[in-house]
């Protein structure tokens, strides 16, 4: 007979193994921005949305589930918010991606964690062990590293975007663990509309054209159907069996092969900072799945209960 700490156990592993995968898909978006150069970061977006909608959709047809749009429509206010949340964190990271390098948007964009953190605390009630203080206070040295190395390479603007979409991303994750019962798939094609709708306003009003060169737009169609498409739904399973910050520091796993793609196929050597803060971070969330498994398999840690 199993007892419920080896469920607990076993399902904040399965937890940890989503969200890793959901930042592993992740990683792959710098490789098929840089493959659109023709394109600025609205016109990508544009279609990048739509491969999200129509593979979201068309997934959910085939089972049988309906039009998730319409799911979304009779939601609540927390399907809103973190639909927007979603869109945002989409708009402003693409936008960094299109300003700055590979590595400083993802390295800037990982702070997550400490944001999430400290809106936990206050919504969720959820407490931190010293050991994930420890494994956290390892990914932010980490980000320091790379960062000390790296900044200002970039433009302002960039990093601006960057920094926005860890914030975004941090709302949406609270969203998330607010009500782990509760199934945001729907979420997922309601912020590919909201960016349909705010890029192609901006588009349009500077006078450049909704069509884009037909690699920009492939490029933009396999980011939004395959990398978003199945990372969104991955780090959804793992949200209702991880902790909120445990959650986004494990998907930090984008931050750590962001680089190494770039590297491997596009030629952007990563300096010894990026090597030696990815591997803190790396350690870092090594350390929180260890912990938080160990945690859950002895009935400790989680989200206080109100």
């Amino acid at each position: 007979m199993v007892s419920g700490s080896d469920r607990d156990g076993r399902g904040y592993l399965a937890g940890a193994a989503f969200a890793l995968a959901a930042g592993t898909m992740w990683s792959f978006g710098g490789i098929t921005v840089r493959l659109a150069p023709s394109s600025d970061s609205w016109q990508y977006l544009v279609w990048r949305a739509i491969g999200l909608l129509v593979a979201t959709e068309a997934w959910s047809l085939m089972r049988g589930q309906g039009l998730l749009l319409a799911r979304f429509l009779r939601g609540s206010w927390i399907d809103l918010v973190a639909a927007t949340a979603l869109a945002m964190a989409a708009i402003t990271f693409v936008f960094a991606l299109k300003a700055t390098s590979i590595a400083n948007a993802n390295f800037l964009a990982s702070i997550t964690p400490l944001i999430s953190m400290m809106l936990a605390l206050p919504i969720l009630g959820e407490k931190l062990s010293l050991v994930s203080v420890a494994a956290i206070g390892l990914g932010i040295a980490g980000l320091v590293v790379m960062v000390g190395g790296d900044f200002g390479h970039g433009s302002l603007l960039g990093d601006l975007g960057a920094l926005g979409s860890s914030v975004a991303f941090a709302v949406y994750s609270i969203c998330v663990r607010l009500d782990p019962k509760r199934d945001f798939t729907a979420a997922i094609p309601a912020c590919a509309v909201i960016q349909i709708v705010v890029c192609a306003a901006v588009t349009l009003s500077a006078g450049r054209p909704l069509v884009t060169p037909p690699q920009d737009m492939a490029m933009a169609l396999l980011h939004g159907a395959v990398f978003i498409g199945l990372g969104i739904p991955l780090f959804n399973l793992a949200a209702p069996r991880v902790p909120a910050v445990g959650l986004v520091v494990l998907a930090q796993t984008e931050t750590v092969l962001a680089p190494l793609w770039g590297y491997l196929f596009l030629g952007e050597t990563p300096a010894v900072t990026t090597l030696a803060g990815g591997g803190l971070i790396l350690s870092g969330v090594i350390l929180t799945a260890i912990a938080g498994a160990r945690s859950a398999s002895t009935g400790r840690g989680g989200p206080v209960q109100n």
